[in-house]
């Protein structure tokens, strides 16, 4: 299983030259599973280079591409117009949230929604290739070709999932846009079991965390924390906050370093062989 990271910034892009180094896309994370299928996590402004990179890469995947959304807020689904797998009439693309206790409105409709004529000149019914919507009322899925999920709502305006996948005994956590109050969330710390990759919200400091509590976010002390405690052997810092310019990331992940040597700051073209 490896991951690539397409978009690692939180709220909204920026595309500006100080933020470039980390990434100005919005949330967005490719998996290339081990028989070379894929899967999608988010849909933020980093989908449409990843789509792009398909593309020119010649990728033969048409039926069963699942884009797993953690929720539906607009940073996490606005580079969806633009992901030009979804104008091809020979892809199926499947929009999912998985995981009990949903406040997700129908996602079909979200979707629709937001390329309204008002919003986008391209409707959703006209995009080109065939979508498929799920939202699934469980806890755990097993795909017909291997991969385990396990999805967990936690604390998040409007709610989120994080996900636990699982393909030939590697595992990676996804976990953003996730707020765990005054303690950590001990359902975040037992997804992330022994996750050979956790990607964990990071968006602020812990001083900035002061004053934006119910924002929906973690600061990286609380990320390292949840990986240490459930024994992740790396740990990938995401959702950069819009404000961190590129010199503030550096000196922050040399920082963090000093405490869990193997945790980083993600980077948009990084990619990790788990």
């Amino acid at each position: 299983m490896k991951v690539t990271f397409y978009g690692t910034r939180g709220s909204i892009p920026v595309p500006e030259p100080d933020f470039l180094g980390f990434g100005g896309n919005t949330s967005c994370v490719l998996i290339t599973f081990s028989n070379g299928r894929i899967a999608i996590l988010d849909a933020g402004t980093g989908i449409r280079k990843l789509g792009n990179d398909l593309l020119a890469a010649g990728h033969e995947q048409h039926d069963d591409i699942i884009i797993g959304l953690s929720h539906t807020h607009w940073d996490h689904i606005h580079g969806f117009p633009f992901f030009k797998l979804a104008n091809d009439f020979r892809r199926h693309i499947t929009l999912a949230i998985c995981g009990k206790d949903r406040t997700a409105t129908d996602l079909k409709s979200i979707f629709a929604t937001q390329m309204r004529q008002d919003y986008f000149p391209v409707p959703l019914h006209k995009i080109g290739a065939k979508l498929s919507f799920w939202q699934p009322d469980l806890t755990e899925y097993t795909h017909p070709r291997g991969a385990n999920i396990v999805a967990t709502r936690h604390n998040h305006p409007g709610g989120a999932y994080g996900y636990r996948i699982t393909e030939g005994g590697k595992v990676l956590v996804y976990c953003t846009d996730v707020e765990h109050g005054d303690e950590i969330d001990p359902n975040v710390v037992a997804l992330s079991k022994n996750a050979d990759l956790l990607i964990h919200d990071a968006q602020y400091t812990p001083d900035e965390l002061k004053q934006r509590k119910g924002w929906g976010h973690s600061s990286w002390d609380q990320a390292v924390d949840v990986a240490e405690r459930a024994g992740a052997s790396k740990l990938a810092l995401f959702h950069h906050d819009p404000g961190h310019s590129d010199t503030f990331l550096l000196d922050l992940e040399l920082e963090i370093q000093k405490n869990f040597p193997n945790a980083f700051l993600a980077r948009e073209g990084t990619e990790i062989d788990i």
